[in-house]
């Protein structure tokens, strides 16, 4: 029976695997490719294809290899991956080679995912079915390569998967994993620098939080409120500190003078009602006076 060319809207491109360690024979692998048209479009889909079920050892290089060498289409822009973020970029060093002067304490945040441990795999795996979405430098490129992958597909011939490198392919099986067993020790220098390398933009992310609380803290919001914020730990400074220091000097003082007219208009109070005492008792006296020199009736 022959296989079919198109499966949902895809097209049906046959590869043939290499062999390796536990499995002999090369196996039949059936890439599915479409024009990329997603629900909100932008400038790169009018120009990108959409893989489905890409091989579990697929590299940038091996998709370049296909599309520009094998089946004679256009150059490719890049690859981006399921796995990759939500920008299309490999979250691995994704921060270092971006240079700005200052930098929000939100971005320097992200950044840290760029500082990891080293791996204990010199490849990544893609799970079964995982898909990618290859950009090329323009739309008659793709055309190009869609049309090449379209002959493809009709021949029935499969095309030889390869990594397109002089590594050769991803290491599978036991192979994968007894490299993995020499992988998982790293050097001791390689574990220094990526936690100097993570402290160091920890540090920087803090320092910029910092700035962003202190200037939040001396401008007021539309309501003229001036917004409350939680310092970090090790975040205030010395010229902060004496900053406060004045402050809670000037509230002090503030709350020392509200005591003392406290003080002065109890007293005050109190010797008012002394004095109005003293005129009802000289009263009391004149009226006592008044009666024992009155004559008897």
């Amino acid at each position: 029976m022959r296989p079919p060319r198109e499966v949902g809207g895809c097209v049906a491109l046959p590869l043939r695997l290499p062999s390796i360690d536990g499995l002999p024979e090369k196996i039949l692998h059936y890439l599915y490719l479409k024009p990329h048209d997603p629900k909100i479009s932008d400038d790169d889909a009018r120009r990108s294809l959409f893989l489905v079920n890409i091989p579990i050892s697929a590299t940038t290089q091996a998709l370049r290899h296909l599309f520009t060498n094998q089946l004679e289409g256009g150059r490719v822009e890049a690859v981006h991956f399921s796995e990759t973020n939500v920008t299309g970029k490999p979250t691995s060093g994704a921060m270092s080679s971006r240079k700005r002067k200052r930098m929000t304490a939100e971005e320097l945040e992200a950044g840290l995912d760029a500082y990891s441990l080293p791996k204990a795999f010199d490849s990544e795996i893609h799970q079964t079915g995982s898909t990618a979405i290859v950009v090329f430098v323009d739309r008659a490129s793709m055309e190009l390569a869609f049309k090449g992958a379209k002959r493809a597909a009709k021949s029935g011939t499969a095309l030889e998967w390869s990594s397109g490198t002089t590594r050769g392919v991803p290491r599978l099986g036991m192979t994968r994993y007894s490299h993995h067993k020499h992988l998982q020790y790293p050097s001791k220098k390689e574990l220094l620098r990526s936690v100097n390398g993570f402290m160091t933009a920890y540090a920087q992310m803090e320092e910029a939080r910092s700035r962003e609380n202190a200037r939040k803290r001396q401008e007021p919001d539309e309501d003229g409120f001036i917004t409350v914020t939680r310092a970090s730990r090790g975040a205030v400074r010395s010229d902060e500190a004496k900053e406060l220091a004045e402050r809670q000097k000037e509230k002090n003082k503030g709350l020392e003078d509200f005591y003392r007219f406290q003080m002065r208009e109890k007293r005050k109070e109190e010797h008012a009602e002394m004095l109005k005492k003293f005129e009802e008792d000289k009263r009391k006296v004149e009226e006592m006076r008044r009666r024992r020199g009155k004559p008897q009736g």
